[in-house]
């Protein structure tokens, strides 16, 4: 689904106002990172994420709708993404871009419910009594805050989804891994160190339905035909 955002211009309040339009959230988060650390240093300096939906840009400096044009910054989009001029202020005209609906942004370091996209009353739930094999169920009851943080250790990045990640919980030192023999998704002191971001979000499943702690739970396994996860 196409993803929009705005841009406007940081030292007036009347020119150079956007709307970008993106062939998706991924390639949005992935255009910023490629403006954001391009070797040309100009549009690094201009453009500015507020927020996900909410850039900021100093012409005078670098343009950002010339960032698809421009060799070095992000070239690789001019098929996903393009910029459409607003009126200036004295126009009174603006396009309103969609409300979203239940959005996290993907920042390294935040802590997120990881939730099923099909089913989104299913969540990622680690029992903390009862658990000898430390393992991460799916319930519709109870669900688990983790932190998704990049393998780098860097706080504050948008991640996108060819980032490697940990994911570990709130709580205390244990990241994700998977058992494996069975699959079984379950907290260690080692995290998966296969893990990106793409595959967090593609690459587990929901198992057999069992009691635990006497609640009806689901096994979360990994595999490389997933179903779709988001984080919440």
């Amino acid at each position: 689904m196409v993803f929009y955002a705005y841009v406007k211009q940081i030292t007036d309040n009347s020119t150079y106002r956007y709307v970008i339009t993106f062939a998706s959230r991924e390639v949005a988060d992935e255009w910023w990172r490629a403006v954001s650390t391009s070797t040309v240093t100009t549009f690094v300096t201009s453009v500015l994420r507020v927020n996900a939906q909410f850039y900021t840009h100093n012409v005078n400096v670098a343009n950002a709708a010339n960032s698809l044009t421009t060799t070095g910054v992000a070239t690789q989009f001019l098929g996903e993404v393009f910029f459409t001029l607003d009126n200036d202020l004295g126009g009174r005209g603006l396009s309103i871009i969609p409300r979203l609906e239940h959005f996290a942004d993907r920042i390294s370091g935040n802590s997120f419910f990881i939730r099923s996209k099909v089913a989104p009353h299913d969540y990622w739930y680690y029992p903390t009594s009862s658990n000898t094999t430390n393992a991460v169920y799916v319930s519709r009851t109870e669900r688990t805050r983790f932190t998704v943080s990049l393998s780098s250790g860097t706080a504050g990045t948008v991640m996108i989804g060819s980032d490697d990640i940990v994911i570990t919980l709130t709580t205390a030192d244990l990241s994700v891994n998977v058992d494996a023999t069975s699959g079984q998704v379950i907290l260690s002191l080692a995290p998966l160190t296969t893990l990106t971001l793409s595959t967090l979000l593609t690459n587990f499943t929901v198992g057999s339905s069992l009691s635990v702690n006497n609640e009806t739970v689901k096994e979360l396994l990994y595999t490389v035909n997933g179903e779709e996860w988001e984080l919440a």
